[in-house]
């Protein structure tokens, strides 16, 4: 051991040995940590930034603070790297990844999200005609760096550079060195120009841990009414058990979900003189083969497109100066505000809160997404100049739904799931849905059949008890493409003066297939809950569910949804303050406020160089059921509600999509306080939160707090501990659903030589719940009545991570890490994507990012993780001892599983 700690010591002796400070790269929190003044460092930092890039040492003399004996002094500690002028789209592809990196390593994201991050930022804008929504959709580029270049511009001054951003007043060093990677000054360059870049990308993906068990679940018969208490009765569920085990009785199993083809995604993108633009994305999810006799099946396969056009036209003296005009037609983006009322994408991010890399992108957008439920089709216009805003959209697409499902039987004797429709011919759904896999409708009725007669069989023991289940059918399941929605919506906004803004948005949405309907909390526990056993699920925060919005009720039918809403904004000072208001017309008026359920948002952001501080209240009613709202919220709706706790005790598992895949924000109301603040040169407090809310579901009072300090022994050293606590009902000691979660995590990084860097990062997580009292089902006398003691969870995490780069044009990436979970979820950000981790495990990967030529470049990524699952059980009581003793599948044990994937990504520019 003391000879690894000594070989480790020499080689971490020789990194800080060949980590000097490029003078032409560094930060100036970076040139600070030379042995100089801080005077001398601005100075330093400020002539390459202002006045040109370093070619040798002696270029420091022709700084005034920098004297002959300082520049002897740091010449053994700095280095010079050669500028030169990047191709711009290589270098925008860089800050792309970093962004992404960045992106995760804060709150994690998701792919769809960095999709639609990479076309936005590919497309580069002129900064002397950007709006304030343009700027503000710049990651990391506030609403009071906005507000300082459009004064900047007001007073007839232009960017011809960098620098010009760098010197504006009131500008930041974070939004500057934003904004610089995704602007360009002279439109000229892009005159007469054909750009085009095309991408494949193919990767295999395993399913997530909540997808997984979903399609899992076994449809098996009702075996809950017998009771193994006679010797007869042995025989018979030994039968029973073994012909259950002869069926496909999961869709895992039906549709050989462990047999997939990788994804593959075809992206197209070309624009002209940046007026023209095209784009086209044809993509293919997880192929499989529903059964042996039907070969390979696409069950995704949806392309995307747009054709667009954007330009600028000068008005007549006194009519708004420049008028900026965007037409597309296709598939778009539409987001205004906060998110209460329009912002359509299928990916959820928690604190979305608009600011540092949450940003929301403004406005009317191309979009080649994987967003499926709320991708709009069809046409979009948005007329602008500094003074107003219009816009308006169409779009006319089909969604998937959850739909109402009866009992047929056929001459065969077998049991179909038939859509419910009514006397109009509309069908009867539940909700949208956004699935994880979009099955075939036929394929998906034939699967039905296969469960309902399993689910249809009853039997009665020789003791005289009879199974069967109240629910013995699938009466709810996904269908693709099953509802006509057509939407008309727009957003209108008055700009009085630069960095104020009042706008109002609105859509409505018309079904002339579907009508929504929801039953009422008792009937809706029937409908979703299959044996009457597991009644006793039915908790408080599935009050939620029974506040979905329905077309059609005792006071109303109609065949649309419509939300209003209003958003506005100004910026005094280094402050900004912005906020909306959005209402769901349900029997209200809709030309009067606070009589249809509602959700506002307001925040307060103040920004100084080295500190900002924001904060944050909402207050979202529960039946305030938007669709297309992507909201700030702690979680997503439907939490904890039966969809997300209690899939077997579903009359369909695939009905928990609702709650896996919803990009709504669930109904929550308190205060969010974040922070960031520099105070010292080698200590940084590094984002900090305090979230005071309350779930309205069932009044469950939360408080999460999470806070990092990163401490910078010197330039190449640094040390980061991060500290987060949640408690939910923390008001009341005594409740059943109290528990405390906290995580410790201790992180040291070492920044070597050419953006090189070796990190080691440890996790602790522990997670109590207090006493309470557990009673047995059926609390039959006898039965276990006692007070169950704290229960304690916790496990544990270390990872290495690492990156090389081998030349300017190769890159290597990668991480090792193990983890203990015992019950606790463990998750980890790897290279653009967010893992959840089993219960017990082991897993590295590696990424290769190469710019194989000046136009090509691909990334290579592959990973093994060895980990264990969590028990399986099914769900029956006081018999486990017994069933485990015939053999009869009651309990699984923990198994131990490998994933292998990969993803190979080439992007051509030509």
């Amino acid at each position: 051991m003391k000879k690894v700690l000594i070989v480790l010591l020499v080689i971490f002796a020789w990194s800080f040995a060949q980590a000097l400070i490029d003078l032409n790269t560094a930060t100036l929190e970076e040139l600070k940590t030379l042995p100089i003044t801080e005077q001398q460092a601005q100075d330093i930092f400020e002539y390459r930034e202002f006045v040109s890039f370093f070619e040798s040492i002696f270029d420091l003399r022709k700084i005034e603070s920098i004297d002959q004996k300082t520049m002897l002094k740091i010449r053994e500690e700095v280095k010079i790297s050669r500028y030169t002028d990047a191709d711009e789209v290589d270098q925008r592809r860089e800050e792309i990844g970093y962004l992404l990196e960045r992106l995760g390593e804060s709150e994690g994201s998701s792919e769809g999200m960095n999709d639609v991050w990479a076309d936005y930022l590919m497309s580069p804008q002129n900064i002397n005609y950007m709006l304030y929504e343009d700027l503000i959709s710049i990651p990391n580029v506030s609403a009071v760096d906005a507000v300082a270049i459009l004064k900047k511009r007001s007073l007839g001054e232009k960017f011809g550079n960098i620098r010009d951003i760098r010197t504006t007043q009131g500008m930041s060093y974070y939004g500057y060195s934003n904004l610089r990677h995704y602007v360009f000054f002279d439109d000229a360059k892009a005159l007469n120009r054909v750009y085009m870049d095309y991408q494949f990308k193919i990767e295999s993906q395993d399913f997530e841990e909540d997808s997984s068990d979903m399609y899992k679940e076994p449809q098996i018969r009702d075996t809950y009414g017998y009771k193994v208490y006679v010797e007869e009765d042995l025989p018979i569920l030994q039968e029973i058990y073994k012909e259950i085990r002869a069926k496909d009785n999961s869709y895992y199993g039906y549709f050989n979900l462990d047999k997939y083809k990788p994804a593959v995604s075809h992206k197209f993108r070309a624009r002209y003189s940046n007026k023209y633009k095209f784009g086209l994305m044809d993509f293919s999810d997880k192929t499989i083969s529903p059964t042996v006799d039907k070969g390979w099946t696409d069950l995704r396969d949806d392309a995307k497109y747009y054709a667009g056009y954007e330009d600028k036209y000068q008005a007549y003296e006194g009519f708004g100066g420049t008028y900026f005009l965007k037409a597309y037609a296709g598939h778009y983006r539409a987001t205004y505000g906060e998110g209460l009322v329009m912002e359509n994408t299928d990916f959820y991010s928690p604190r979305k809160t608009g600011l540092g890399f949450s940003k929301r992108i403004m406005g009317i957008t191309p979009d080649l997404s994987k967003s499926q439920s709320t991708a709009l089709r069809g046409g979009a216009v948005e007329i602008k100049n500094d003074y107003f805003t219009s816009s308006f959209f169409y779009s006319n697409t089909k969604k998937d739904a959850l739909v109402y499902m009866e009992k047929y039987v056929d001459e065969n004797d077998k049991t179909w799931s038939i859509p419910v429709k009514d006397e109009n011919g509309n069908y009867k759904v539940f909700s949208y849905i956004n699935s994880t896999i979009r099955f075939d409708n036929d394929d998906l009725a034939e699967a039905e059949t296969h469960f309902n007669e399993e689910l249809t069989t009853t039997s009665i023991s020789p003791s005289g008890n009879e199974t069967g289940y109240t629910v013995d059918y699938l009466s709810l399941a996904p269908r693709k493409n099953i509802i006509n929605e057509q939407i008309i919506g727009g957003h209108l906004q008055y700009n009085p003066i630069i960095g104020t803004r009042l706008g109002f948005t609105t859509y409505t949405a018309t079904y002339n297939n579907a009508e929504f309907v929801v039953p009422e909390s008792n009937d809706l526990m029937r409908l979703l809950i299959r044996g009457d056993n597991n009644y006793n699920k039915w908790k408080q925060p599935n009050s939620s569910l029974a506040a979905m919005y329905s077309t059609k009720t005792d006071s109303y039918d109609r065949d649309y949804r419509r939300v209003i809403g209003f958003d506005g904004g100004t910026v005094i000072n280094n402050v900004s303050i912005d906020g909306e208001y959005a209402e769901l017309s349900v029997d209200g008026d809709d030309m009067k406020l606070g009589d249809d359920p509602k959700a506002y948002l307001i925040k307060a952001h103040t920004q100084y160089n080295n500190f900002y501080f924001l904060t944050l209240y909402r207050n979202y009613d529960l039946d305030f059921d938007n669709p297309y709202s992507n909201a700030f919220a702690e979680q997503p709706k439907y939490d904890d509600t039966i969809l997300d706790k209690n899939v077997y005790a579903l009359t369909n598992p695939l009905i928990a999509d609702v709650y896996n895949n919803s990009s709504q924000a669930q109904a929550e109301k308190g205060f969010y306080f974040e922070t960031r603040y520099q105070f010292h040169r080698n200590f940084i407090l590094g984002r900090t939160y305090l979230d005071i809310f309350e779930r309205v579901a069932d009044a469950r009072n939360t408080v999460r707090f999470q806070s990092e300090i990163e401490y910078r022994a010197f330039h190449q050293l640094r040390f980061k501990l991060k500290y987060k606590n949640q408690v939910n009902r923390y008001a009341d000691d005594a409740e059943r659903g109290v528990s405390n979660t906290q995580e410790y995590t201790l992180n040291a990084r070492m920044l070597l030589s050419n953006r090189n860097f070796f990190e080691i990062e440890y996790r602790y997580n522990t997670v109590k719940s207090p006493p309470y009292v557990s009673l047995t089902n059926p609390a039959e006398e006898g039965n276990n009545t006692h007070a169950q003691s704290m229960s304690y969870m916790n496990g544990d995490y270390i990872a290495v991570n690492y990156t090389h780069i081998l030349s300017p044009k190769l890159k290597f990436r990668g991480s090792v890490c193990l983890w203990n979970g015992y019950d606790i979820s463990h998750w980890d950000w790897e290279d653009i994507e967010l893992d959840f981790m089993g219960d017990r495990g082991f897993k590295y990967w590696f990424t290769i990012q190469n710019n194989i030529s000046e136009n090509i470049y691909l990334s290579f990524k592959y990973k093994t993780k060895i980990y264990r699952t969590q028990e399986l059980f099914i769900r029956k009581y006081n018999e486990l001892d017994d069933l485990v003793d015939l053999e009869i599948p009651t309990y699984y044990d923990r198994v131990e599983k490998r994933d292998n994937t990969f993803r190979l990504q080439i992007d051509y520019r030509f």
